[in-house]
């Protein structure tokens, strides 16, 4: 299981580190890419987290996700079968929501 709030920050914003340092960019290069990997070898399902965030910029989640497909090589629908957005607070459905697009529409460059 990786959360976002206690494996990296409560209040995440931004595409690139020159927007700050929990950026997206980050977030997918040092946790959640390794968290990926490990559970693709492990062949498990990788648990992402919501609860816990205070705000969660659009563009963090389309930098970390979308760029799983764009920079890391994922499909969209192998992301499916690997990652679960998990959340016990319905507050947190636009970002699940917000994920679970940005990985749809994002396009392999």
């Amino acid at each position: 299981m990786l959360s976002i709030a206690e494996d990296f920050w409560p209040f995440p914003a931004g595409r690139v580190e020159a927007d700050g340092p929990y950026n997206g960019e980050r977030f997918r290069k040092e946790k959640l890419l390794p968290a990926l990997i490990a559970a693709e070898e492990a062949e498990a399902v990788l648990v992402v987290q919501l609860d816990g965030l205070k705000s969660c910029g659009s563009s963090f989640l389309e930098s970390a996700f979308g760029g799983l497909v764009r920079y890391e090589g994922y499909t969209a629908r192998k992301l499916q079968k690997l990652i679960r957005i998990d959340l016990q607070s319905s507050s947190l459905e636009r970002y699940k929501i917000s994920i679970e697009t940005h990985i749809k529409r994002a396009v392999a460059e």
